[in-house]
């Protein structure tokens, strides 16, 4: 079988896009994705980024911990508020979640928040890094908000890891 190259490059060469070097950058936050994550039953949350005409970005990934309910309280607050949510609707949300003291109701409830914020688009600043996998020796693009109040450490920083 001939293979025809412009075509290939015209239907699928365009389809992926380079990740954004490492730096700091303002982005639209404009998606959320939650899924199982590890042994314990905790849930991974993916945050997704508006992509330019040059570059996509990775996504910043949050815990969203079943067994450490205070922490996923305040944590899930403090990211409805980073992106653009007001104290007391962050709070209201939370307390709609945990209402049925059930992680997956809670997790759903979530989900459904942030899809409805992130709806608006918000503008964030994330910081884009390379981080080398400690479990297969692999550099890997990450991203983070640069907000302090709810940023997660990196796998670099796994002495002090809230999520073990």
């Amino acid at each position: 079988m001939a293979i025809n190259w412009d075509d290939i490059e015209e239907q699928y060469g365009s389809q992926y896009k380079d990740y954004a070097e490492d730096g700091v950058y303002k982005v639209k936050c404009d998606g959320v994705e939650i899924k199982d994550a590890g042994t314990k039953g905790n849930k991974i949350i993916k945050f997704h980024f508006e992509e330019t005409d040059d570059v996509q970005f990775p996504t910043a990934d949050h815990w969203m911990v079943k067994d450490k309910a205070g922490w996923r309280i305040k944590h899930m607050k403090d990211l409805f508020v980073a992106l653009g949510a007001t104290e007391d609707k962050a709070k209201k949300c939370c307390e709609l979640a945990e209402a049925k003291d059930d992680f997956e109701y809670a997790a759903k409830a979530y989900e459904k928040g942030f899809d409805t914020l992130l709806a608006k688009k918000p503008e964030v600043e994330i910081e884009v890094y390379t981080e080398r996998s400690q479990s297969n020796g692999k550099d890997y693009a990450r991203a983070e908000f640069t907000n302090r109040s709810v940023a997660m450490r990196r796998e670099s920083d796994k002495d002090d890891s809230v999520v073990t």
